[in-house]
């Protein structure tokens, strides 16, 4: 079969693999195969391929609750990722944005390309700056997400775009679009030793959080609930601290819940403050408020200690009476 004979779709899994000169070449070759050659979504693809998945990228941020995509697709900064394919540019739109992104990546001059360098260095340093005065506000998460988003525009083979997007998404306890930036980030520059130590984190982190070897996994996937086998442990343990039944666990009852699982009591003001960390004053079944923690709050203090360190979480649920690896009582 000819290539001139073959869907579209087929055509351009093949045309991929080629580099533009020799895309150009070869639709050179005949009218049918120049048509070919000129297809928006080979374009499109082209793009992402040579200058990065905007698109992918945004939705993994998304994923991590990092919403940007109304700043991207608004931005007089940015190309349009996706142009609206109408019949009448069709061969003109993918064609044109791949030349406008290849523009922005190469610059016509030294000076510009300095410039650019140097305005680029200066962003990426105020951007690690931010996420290093942290905890950060979403806002300036999203923020700081977007100015990458120029930055890596400039820079299409900036590791350190996915890196710090990455991070973004770790410090929002999203680890599964972490790993997928840093894989990107990987495939761009395999040498950027920042994205194998932040991926080793992070999947460890995973690992211990989702369980490895045949372990119950202590989060969702979203790492903001506990999975249902932690859950139902932590209302089990409830049940048992909550002594007079009243829905909450008090100071007293927190305290002994607290002496199990460390293995030594702990000052009263430091109960005071585990409470009002994660709980504070919070209504009895019969509506009385009472300071201390709910079901609520103290499955709220096992996501947040089982993102830091999910071992602990697991020797906790041991002294406990649980199984540390299936959860289950003991």
């Amino acid at each position: 079969m000819s290539l001139e004979a073959l869907p579209q779709e087929i055509f351009n899994r093949i045309a991929l693999a080629l580099d533009v000169a020799d895309l150009a070449a070869l639709a050179l070759t005949s009218r049918r195969l120049c048509t070919m050659a000129r297809d928006d979504e080979l374009w499109l693809e082209r793009v992402a391929a040579d200058f990065g998945d905007r698109g992918l990228v945004v939705g993994l941020l998304a994923e991590a609750g990092i919403d940007i995509a109304e700043l991207a697709d608004s931005s007089p900064d940015l190309v349009p990722w996706r142009p609206a394919l109408a019949p009448s540019t069709c061969g003109i739109a993918g064609m044109q944005c791949y030349r406008d992104r290849l523009a922005r990546a190469f610059p016509a001059s030294e000076d510009e390309r300095l410039a650019r360098v140097k305005h680029g260095e200066s962003e990426i340093d105020q951007i690690k700056q931010q996420l290093r005065d942290g905890p950060p506000a979403d806002d300036v998460l999203c923020e700081a997400a977007f100015r990458l988003l120029k930055i890596q525009e400039l820079f299409p083979a900036s590791a350190e775009c996915y890196y710090l997007w990455a991070l973004i998404c770790y410090m929002r306890n999203a680890l599964f679009p972490a790993l997928q930036l840093l894989d990107i980030g990987q495939a761009v520059n395999s040498n950027f030793d920042p994205i194998r130590e932040l991926r080793a984190e992070v999947q460890a982190t995973a690992d211990g959080v989702f369980g490895s070897g045949g372990e119950a996994p202590l989060l969702d996937t979203t790492c903001s609930e506990p999975s249902p086998q932690l859950a139902a442990a932590l209302a089990a343990i409830f049940r048992r601290f909550d002594c007079d039944r009243d829905g909450v666990l008090n100071a007293k009852e927190l305290g002994a819940l607290v002496r199990v699982s460390n293995g030594q009591s702990i000052p009263p003001a430091a109960v005071s403050q585990i409470i009002h960390a994660f709980g504070g004053s919070v209504p009895t079944r019969n509506g009385r408020k009472v300071s201390g923690w709910d079901l609520r709050s103290l499955c709220s203090f096992y996501v947040a200690q089982s993102m830091q360190d999910p071992q602990e979480t697991r020797q906790d649920l041991a002294k406990l009476g649980f199984d540390p690896q299936f959860l289950t009582k003991r």
